[in-house]
C-alpha cells in the first residue's frame, strides 16, 4: 500500500467517509482524480497532502518526508533526506 493509499483510508475512517467519491467530494477533486491516486498513477498535488494531513492531525514534515522517499529512488537524495530528519 502506497503512503498516499494510506493517509486516504485514514482520512476516511476518521471522518467515517463511506466512498472515495465521498472523500473526492471532501477533498475537492473529482473521483477519477482519486482512482489515479489510488492506482498510483499520479499524486495528490501538496496541498491536498497537506489537507489530509490536518484532516488527520498530522506534522506537515512527516507528510513531506513519507512522499519524497516512497517516490524518490535516488541513495543520494535519500541519505540527505535522512540525514535532515533525524537532526
Amino acid at each position: 500500500m502506497s503512503y498516499v493509499t494510506d493517509l486516504m483510508d485514514k482520512v476516511k475512517t476518521v471522518h467515517d467517509i463511506p466512498s472515495d467519491y465521498a472523500l473526492a467530494k471532501k477533498l475537492g477533486v473529482t473521483r477519477a482524480t482519486v482512482s489515479s491516486w489510488r492506482l498510483n498513477k499520479t499524486i495528490p498535488d501538496w496541498d491536498t497532502l497537506f489537507m489530509m494531513a490536518d484532516l488527520l492531525q498530522l506534522d506537515d514534515q512527516n507528510v513531506v518526508h513519507n512522499i519524497i522517499a516512497e517516490k524518490q529512488k535516488n541513495p543520494r537524495v535519500i541519505k540527505v533526506l535522512e540525514s535532515s530528519f533525524s537532526s
